[in-house]
């Protein structure tokens, strides 16, 4: 098995690091205190998560919810009744009486997947029933003698949501009433949890532990990368490896993506110069993926993608060298753009430098310029 997970979550042999950030998630969960845990995407909070699910399995009841793409109330009710149908809470009620009372109560319908697994729908007959779906949800859960951690996943979602003020103020009422529940909110949109969560006025204000989730320490990851190679007894090259983590900007999916696709080679590479070879290979077949970019965006917006592919973390974009490479000559133009793109989210700030979101994307651009 490649020891590179880029999707899910195994077991603790795969999983890199994070040893504060596990131990803060899980003092904070055993104190019955309620957590936000901001982290960029594919920064690895998922993993995490499910590391700390792990972890607390015999004290807690784990239920994960997954809101990215929900665009409404009843949206966000289905995955989190998809959640518990998922979790051990489903297993130990064995489908009773009192569940499946509880899946009519809030007019939902359960078929078996392909995969073998239930899943719900939840139609609506009634616009007002909305929040008497989650209340019934709540109350069920609140009633069961266990003690239950439950993570929504892009929690920032429920900003993009209509009536989303008398929603927040609804969900805020029913976590407070929830004595036997934690609640452990994630999401990778910083503007939108602070909306929720710093902004006075609204329902869920400092009403969470703020937890932020940065980088894997460089040479925890150096050394987890090496001994996953050592235990496969496959060969790497440490400067391999170092210049892994440097391409990667040590953001955790791309590491991960870039060290699977390493210990999948049949043959390793002799040094940086062989393996430089083989992962242009490897970025251009993403070609399919960004082939279209430059149609959906402006002029100035992609020559400032290009700008930063070629400068890989830049500090300035008002720099005369950066208007220059970027072939823009209006700082108001500059400004507007690069706005534009930190809303589309195609460039980050990282360390108080900009640089792209997608690794790959910056050395397909950078290969292909």
């Amino acid at each position: 098995m490649n020891p590179f997970l880029i999707k899910g979550y195994i077991s603790p042999q795969y999983f890199c690091n994070r040893l504060s950030e596990t131990d803060t998630l899980i003092s904070a969960i055993r104190n019955n205190q309620d957590i936000t845990l901001f982290g960029h995407r594919r920064l690895g909070k998922s993993a995490l998560i499910h590391h700390v699910f792990h972890k607390l399995q015999k004290e807690f009841v784990c239920i994960y919810a997954d809101i990215w793409g929900t665009s409404s109330i009843e949206e966000f009710t289905r995955e989190l009744v998809n959640g518990v149908i998922s979790s051990k809470v489903f297993a130990r009620q064995r489908f009773s009486e009192k569940l499946i009372n509880l899946l009519k109560s809030i007019g939902a319908s359960v078929s078996i997947g392909m995969d073998g697994l239930p899943s719900v729908d939840v139609i609506y007959n009634d616009r007002n029933q909305k929040f008497k779906s989650l209340e019934e949800l709540f109350k069920f859960l609140n009633h069961l003698d266990i003690s239950i951690l439950f993570a929504i996943d892009e929690f920032q979602e429920i900003k993009k949501y209509d009536n989303q003020i008398p929603f927040e103020g609804k969900l805020r009422s029913l976590t407070q009433q929830s004595n036997n529940i934690v609640f452990l909110f994630s999401g990778s949109e910083q503007h939108l949890l602070n909306e929720i969560f710093n902004e006075y006025k609204m329902p869920f204000y400092q009403s969470t532990r703020m937890v932020s989730l940065g980088k894997i320490e460089r040479n925890a990851y150096y050394k987890f990368i090496i001994s996953q190679f050592k235990k496969a007894e496959r060969e790497v090259k440490p400067e391999i490896v170092d210049h892994i983590l440097e391409i990667s900007h040590l953001h955790t999916y791309y590491v991960q993506a870039i060290s699977n696709f390493l210990f999948s080679q049949e043959t390793a590479p002799s040094g940086i110069n062989e393996f430089n070879v083989l992962f242009r290979d490897f970025i251009l077949e993403k070609s399919v993926f960004y082939s279209e970019l430059p149609e959906r965006l402006t002029k100035h917006q992609f020559s400032i993608l290009k700008g930063m592919a070629k400068s890989g973390m830049m500090e300035n974009p008002n720099s005369a060298h950066f208007m220059e490479i970027s072939n823009i000559r209006s700082s108001s133009s500059m400004h507007r753009a690069v706005n534009s793109l930190l809303e589309k989210q195609l460039i980050i700030k990282d360390n108080d430098k900009l640089r792209l979101y997608d690794v790959f994307l910056e050395h397909y651009l950078r290969y292909t310029l």
